[in-house]
């Protein structure tokens, strides 16, 4: 109520407008993400930002919480203008939140898309190949959240892309603020253009991060101006 009487309150606590990427994890989201803020935006990566690492929180436990709960998609996290990496995995729980992209659209019409794509079989080989130091391998807690077997839980990933991605598409068929960006053959300028009405970006922010070596050596160097 507050920040609807007072337009800059808004813009700074509630920026619009909104840019989901909803893709999946191990799509170059790390890469999109850090690209828009270090062009100045407020962009969550997996997690919410804070001072520590105890305060951070994931975006895909609050977005489905909020779904689940009846509550705006965005409740609590209004603050931030640009989402990615919707995931969230431990060995009694998986969300994929980039799954809730009808109700980010229903709340933030205005808000811009992109489903950010690569090979299918290079998606599969990257998160088969996801280590983290703490938690361990991305693929034993999947296989454990979901009660499949190895090669059952890399069979249920790639038949739930290849339905994402129709739903995706079916969905924002013919919407000016939709696109697809494939983090292996596209290039960064095609981004900016699409985002240029309302995204000030500078090309030379752009830098590959993540660790995967699937990705073309074009991609993985800064572009020139």
């Amino acid at each position: 109520m507050i920040l609807s009487k007072f337009p800059i309150l808004k813009r700074l606590f509630s920026p619009e407008p909104k840019l989901f990427f909803i893709g999946f994890n191990k799509c170059g989201t790390k890469t999109l993400t850090f690209f828009l803020w270090r062009n100045g935006y407020n962009a969550a990566h997996t997690k919410t930002r804070a001072p520590y690492r105890c305060l951070r929180r994931f975006l895909a436990k609050i977005i489905d919480k909020n779904v689940r709960s009846g509550r705006p998609v965005l409740a609590g996290l209004l603050r931030y203008q640009v989402f990615s990496d919707l995931v969230y995995t431990t060995a009694n729980c998986s969300i994929e939140a980039n799954a809730y992209f009808r109700e980010f659209h229903r709340d933030h019409p205005d808000a811009y898309f992109v489903f950010n794509d690569r090979p299918l079989d290079n998606w599969i080989r990257s998160r088969v190949a996801h280590v983290n130091r703490r938690t361990g391998s991305f693929l034993d807690r999947q296989a454990m959240a979901l009660g499949l077997s190895e090669d059952d839980t890399i069979a249920r990933w790639r038949e739930m892309y290849t339905r994402h991605k129709s739903e995706v598409l079916d969905y924002f068929r013919g919407n000016p603020r939709f696109m697809i960006f494939n983090i292996e053959h596209d290039q960064p300028e095609s981004l900016v253009e699409f985002l240029a009405d309302d995204f000030s970006l500078d090309l030379s922010k752009w830098e590959h991060l993540g660790q995967t070596s699937l990705r073309p050596q074009r991609l993985q160097r800064k572009p020139t101006q």
